[in-house]
């Protein structure tokens, strides 16, 4: 797959912006993460006359508690979502994007498939993509989307004024259907995970977007298959730092 322009710049550039404390989802809640909305003020390929959605990003490994539950199906999508044809690109650079970020992060976010996941992503953006237009509109900058935001009742997990995007926290509960919610609401508004559907029970090997065995340090890993090191998750990991380091 070829990977866009915009797609490389976040890979290799995004961790330098984010600083952001570590997610911590909450006792019984095994899915949580962010809902990335950027204001269109960003520099270069970021920049846009509307907000638009950017992904919805489950936090694991070093950004947060989340686990990553892989989905019924990884097949790339395949057309484009609602939400991510909003003609800043051509439909074939828009659509590389998408599989960029069902490949990075939506095969993390325990939904069914490319479909299921870009439907919630749709889905939970549209009511706060809508604050955040109204405010530029009106000539908000992005403290002043920000604002109109959090008045609005969304959490602001991160602000990123490098690319001028804003990071609602997210969760999502038993159901794997995603919502925004404050941090400190995470137990109350998506808990209720059963212990024994963890991804983490019973593994004897690293396979892509799931937890290995338990680990205290990298030295827990060394023998296993296919494992690379100990994540801050507590579990082995095949995803090499380096490249944890770019979400």
């Amino acid at each position: 797959m070829k990977t866009t322009l915009f797609a490389v710049s976040l890979a290799t550039l995004l961790k330098s912006s984010f600083s952001a404390d570590k997610m911590d989802c909450g006792d019984g809640v095994n899915l949580c993460g962010v809902l990335t909305l950027a204001s269109g003020y960003g520099p270069n390929e970021y920049a846009a006359s509307e907000p638009y959605v950017h992904g919805l990003w489950p936090e694991t490994d070093s950004y947060g508690t989340s686990e990553c539950i892989a989905p019924q199906s990884t097949t790339d999508p395949t057309k484009l979502a609602t939400c991510y044809n909003n003609g800043t690109n051509n439909d074939a650079d828009q659509l590389d994007f998408e599989q960029h970020e069902w490949e990075k992060h939506g095969c993390c976010a325990g939904a069914e498939d490319a479909d299921d996941y870009f439907d919630q992503v749709c889905s939970i953006s549209t009511a706060p993509l809508k604050v955040m237009s109204d405010s530029k509109s009106n000539g908000g900058d992005l403290d002043a989307i920000e604002k109109a935001v959090t008045s609005a009742g969304y959490e602001v997990f991160y602000k990123d004024t490098q690319y001028s995007q804003l990071y609602l926290s997210a969760c999502a509960g038993p159901d794997a259907k995603w919502k925004t919610s404050p941090v400190a609401d995470f137990v109350k508004n998506c808990g209720g995970w059963d212990p024994s559907n963890s991804d983490d029970n019973d593994a004897t090997a690293c396979v892509t977007s799931q937890h290995g065995p338990a680990c205290s340090s990298d030295k827990d890993c060394s023998d296993i298959t296919d494992c690379v090191r100990c994540a801050s998750s507590g579990y082995c990991t095949d995803v090499p730092l380096s490249y944890a380091e770019t979400n």
